[in-house]
């Protein structure tokens, strides 16, 4: 187990040593076992009988979501049956157990009074603390599953088109590749990374205290083809734009939502569009489009008939086709499925693809650090590589050329100092040859290959900026198109 790994595990152990003391005190003050806090089940089912609720409450316990809900609940009724009504008593019970059941175990005046509802003389509540605690009691649980569970995410682009739309809202697992723990305790419950009100945008967090990565135990690895929301890598030196200006807290970058399409280990090439992985030919997401460049014989393109075809209205704020040279060239976006009923069109002429030819540098693909005008790397979006994908515990000798490709990773995202020096390489201050990675890392790009910014300008996702696996689409609004049904409830694979 790494240091990471270490400091949570203490941490966890604990807040629950001190929880579970607590409740050892306050089940003796019930005429139960004290020792009883400490057995699994055991302890539930007991805690439920002072509360008043059936043995069923404790199966729920161990439902995932449900669960949370339950425990909330169970750990408000619980403290109530001490005679603890106040709406702080519930909160600190909730986010201070480890402070909270001690001090009231070993307070001697504090007594078990029975279950909460067969209590005769029971603080009446106003009208303002019903509010009160039934914000706090979904607050609570749902912070707890937009944390480790599920949250909700929406598409704010196109790089991800026909296979996922701008305007989807998706639910995301965050348990299908380990919930990751919190690493920015400072910041404002279910704000990501900024308050925006009119003009005027602030940071939804400080960071001050910022907690080290570390990952629960998940249902799966991230897998080759997978889609996967993950923190925007390169947000602490491009500013998007948005207001949140350049972000170094890794939980608190911008959001993206990528195709992963080679995992650590692997030697990623693309050649002429397709991509390779170890030198065989690779699978190719079915709703995958590129850019194509339309000829007709100068009559204009019914915009009904586009809309059907999944093209928006020409003068979109997100357009996936355009006029380019009046009146008979334009540029569309689209898979090669749709390339094909286009080019059926009576007035199309001719249908081609926008195809960057292999040698041809195009700048702002990754590697930028001294890699002037492709004088190591010669990439373009259509023809890149071959690149070895960086796999935790795998070292590699460093050269002059892929210390420029491993330059980043290196000192932004495992933390160390480098220097070249003629033709020697110093780490921390330390000549050395080679370099042993601390951390998988994934290569993503978008479906939209010709409108996406991804890997292939920005390069490696570390394992430590991945959020989670998206579930399925639980509603889809967008302008152009307004709400679309048939979207609602899809899986995010097709």
């Amino acid at each position: 187990m790494d240091s990471s790994g270490l400091f949570y595990m203490i941490m966890i152990l604990l807040g629950y040593l001190a929880t579970t003391v607590g409740k050892y005190k306050l089940f003796e003050k019930a005429g139960e076992p004290g020792w009883a806090a400490f057995i699994p089940v055991y302890g539930d089912l007991i805690c439920a009988r002072l509360i008043g609720k059936p043995w069923w409450w404790v199966v729920l316990l161990y439902v995932p979501i449900v669960g949370v809900l339950v425990g909330v609940a169970m750990v408000i009724e619980f403290v109530k049956s001490y005679g603890k009504y106040k709406l702080q008593e519930h909160a600190a019970s909730l986010i201070l157990p480890f402070y909270y059941f001690p001090r009231i175990g070993f307070d001697k005046k504090v007594q078990y009074l029975g279950p909460p509802a067969e209590h005769k003389k029971v603080p009446a509540k106003s009208g303002l603390r019903e509010w009160g605690d039934a914000f706090l009691f979904a607050g609570v649980a749902a912070l707890i599953i937009r944390t480790f569970f599920i949250e909700a995410f929406m598409i704010p682009t196109s790089s991800m088109e026909r296979t996922l739309m701008a305007g989807d809202f998706l639910f995301v697992s965050k348990y299908h590749y380990g919930s990751r723990m919190p690493m920015v305790p400072l910041s404002v419950p279910f704000i990501h990374n900024k308050i925006k009100i009119g003009n005027f945008t602030m940071p939804s967090y400080i960071d001050l205290v910022q907690l080290p990565y570390w990952r629960l135990p998940g249902l799966k690895n991230v897998e080759r083809n997978d889609i996967v929301v993950f923190n925007y890598p390169a947000h602490d030196i491009h500013d998007l734009g948005d207001g949140a200006g350049l972000v170094e807290p890794i939980s608190m970058k911008e959001n993206y939502i990528k195709r992963c399409i080679a995992v650590a280990g692997d030697t990623l090439q693309i050649i002429d569009q397709q991509i390779h992985i170890d030198g065989k030919p690779s699978w190719n997401p079915p709703n995958m489009q590129y850019q194509y460049q339309v000829e007709t014989d100068g009559t204009g393109f019914s915009t009904r008939r586009l809309n059907k075809l999944g093209f928006r209205e020409n003068g979109s704020s997100n357009p996936n086709w355009m006029m380019v040279h009046s009146p008979n060239i334009y540029y569309f976006w689209m898979p090669d499925s749709v390339a094909k009923i286009l080019e059926s069109f009576q007035q199309v002429k001719k249908v081609d693809t926008l195809a960057r030819k292999e040698g041809k540098f195009q700048e702002g693909t990754y590697p930028s650090h001294n890699n002037n005008g492709g004088q190591l790397f010669s990439h373009n979006i259509d023809n890149y590589g071959p690149i070895w994908i960086p796999a935790e515990g795998e070292t590699v000798k460093l050269t002059p050329k892929n210390l420029s490709l491993y330059w980043r990773v290196i000192t932004a995202y495992e933390g160390h100092e480098l220097k070249k020096e003629g033709e020697k390489i110093f780490i921390d201050g330390q000549e050395t040859d080679s370099y042993t990675f601390k951390m998988n890392y994934y290569f993503m790009m978008g479906d939209n290959r010709h409108n996406s910014e991804d890997s292939r300008i920005w390069g490696f996702v570390p394992e430590n900026h991945i959020v989670g696996k998206p579930l399925f689409v639980f509603f889809s609004y967008e302008a152009d198109f307004g709400i679309r049904w048939s979207r609602i409830g899809t899986k995010y694979v097709h």
